[in-house]
Formats: structure tokens, C-alpha cells, sequence
């Protein structure tokens, strides 16, 4: 990505009513990354407000190309293989969905469900549904990119927009029934046995923990001097009371500042 580039595409977006000759320049610009943009130049260096809403798009689609890490050189290539690989997602349609063959995708096969799709969990189903939405959308933007393809006029840039969405689509469209099928009750059982477990066990270290911090307190309290040790000990077991949400009452906070313990202020 050219980065002086880039940052005079955005200051030029970012005009609001720019002057005859930021337009100008803005179609110099233009011109330079795509020479195919002449006539919008000629045009535009004598009646250059006209042109400012085209010289805007095509700055924004542009620039949008730019941050998505390509160049002129590159986006007909990032173009074919989101074609490819896109068409070979819908080649497939979910079961369920009624489609018509169209002739940009004459032949499909049906992804079927698990065998034991109505025995899963909900969020796991809802997974399916979620990716017949997405391949319906996706669907529709490649009929939308295959007419604007079709144009004589078309260029690598006006349809990467599109390409860029399909993209994304296909990618969670991808993760998602990697998720589907790959979801295993048993293990899913068993991770939550481990879950449960562990929090049994947290809750009783935690138990434990708030029962030796009191006795701790108790101890220190019963002292007649303290020492830097006991109050050391007290000290921390005030802040892991505090730590833990545990209420400590009134009067024992009292004694615990008298022998010199700080109460963390935010529980104080």
C-alpha cells in the first residue's frame, strides 16, 4: 500500500465542499492510479464540480482497496480466487433451501445435515440455520457480481467490494460448519464435567482461603503487641477478604486500623 498515497485520497474524502482546484488535483490523483480515468481527468479540469461525485467513488473504491492490503497489480488476482472459491461454496445448498439453477451456477449438489441434527444441542442447530442464511446472501452478491462482471466496461476494481464481502462471507461461512460438524456430545459432556468440577474446586480452595484469612485476623487481634510479621499476615489477610467480595464486620475493621492494618479504600 502507497502510504503518501493513501493519505491524499483521505484528505481529499474528507473535504467536505472541496474548490475547483482540489478537484483537480483530486482527479490527477485518480489518473494515477488508474490511466483507464482519463476522460474523468480531461473532463474535470474544465468543469471540475460535475465530476466530483464520480472522482469521490472512485477515490473511496479506491482507497478501500488500498487498506485491504492490495494494488491495481493485485486485486484482479484476489478477484479470481474469491470467484473460485465462492463458487465452489455454492455449489453446494444447504438442505433445506429451494434454489434455481442460474447459469453463472448450473450444477448443485446439497450439503446435508448431521444425522443427528434434531438430537443436538440449540445453538448448535442454530449454526446450520445461520449458514443457510449466509449462503443465500452470498448467493445473491455473486449473481449481483456476475452481472456487473458481464459489463463491457468492467474493471477489477468496481467488483472488489463485492469480492471483499463474499469473502468474508465464505470465511464464516467456512468456520461455522467447521464448529457444526465437528461437535462431538461426548466430548461436549465431558467438557462440561471438567467445567463443573473445576468450579466445585474453586469454590472450595476459595472456602478454604476465607476461613484461614478470619482465622488469621482472629489470631492477629488477640495479640497484645504486634510485631511486623503478625501485622504482615493480617495485612494480607485483610486484602484477600477484600479481594474475594467477603463482608468483614464494622467493629473488627476498627480494631484492625487501631493495630495499624490499611483498609484497601475501594471496599473501606
Amino acid at each position: 500500500m502507497d502510504y503518501n498515497l493513501t493519505k491524499e485520497i483521505e484528505a481529499f474524502l474528507a473535504l467536505e465542499k472541496p474548490s475547483d482546484e482540489e478537484v483537480k488535483a483530486a482527479s490527477l490523483i485518480l489518473l494515477r492510479i488508474d490511466k483507464r480515468s482519463r476522460s474523468i481527468y480531461n473532463t474535470a479540469q474544465v468543469r471540475p464540480q460535475s465530476m466530483l461525485p464520480w472522482i469521490r467513488t472512485e477515490l473511496q473504491k479506491n482507497l478501500n482497496i488500498f487498506r485491504r492490503g492490495l494494488t491495481q497489480a493485485t486485486v484482479k488476482k484476489y478477484n479470481d480466487e474469491t470467484v473460485k472459491r465462492v463458487k465452489d461454496t455454492l455449489a453446494k445448498v444447504p438442505e433445506g433451501v429451494k434454489v434455481e439453477k442460474t447459469a453463472s451456477l448450473p450444477e448443485l449438489g446439497t450439503r446435508g445435515k448431521r444425522s443427528d441434527h434434531d438430537t443436538l444441542p440449540e445453538n448448535i442447530q442454530a449454526l446450520w440455520d445461520k449458514n443457510a442464511e449466509r449462503w443465500q446472501k452470498m448467493r445473491k452478491y455473486h449473481a449481483q457480481l456476475a452481472q456487473m462482471i458481464a459489463k463491457p466496461d468492467y474493471k477489477a476494481c468496481d467488483g472488489n467490494e463485492l469480492c471483499y464481502q463474499l469473502r468474508q462471507m465464505d470465511d464464516e461461512l467456512r468456520k461455522t460448519y467447521a464448529e457444526y460438524d465437528s461437535y462431538s456430545p461426548t466430548v461436549a459432556a465431558a467438557a462440561e464435567k471438567k467445567e463443573n468440577a473445576d468450579s466445585v474446586d474453586a469454590f472450595t480452595d476459595n472456602m478454604k482461603t476465607i476461613q484461614a484469612a478470619r482465622t488469621a485476623i482472629s489470631r492477629g487481634l488477640q495479640r497484645k503487641e504486634q510485631t511486623e510479621d503478625s501485622l504482615e499476615k493480617m495485612q494480607e489477610a485483610v486484602n484477600t477478604l477484600f479481594r474475594l467480595k467477603q463482608v468483614v464486620k464494622p467493629q473488627t475493621l476498627e480494631k484492625l486500623k487501631a493495630a495499624g492494618v490499611v483498609i484497601p479504600t475501594d471496599n473501606a
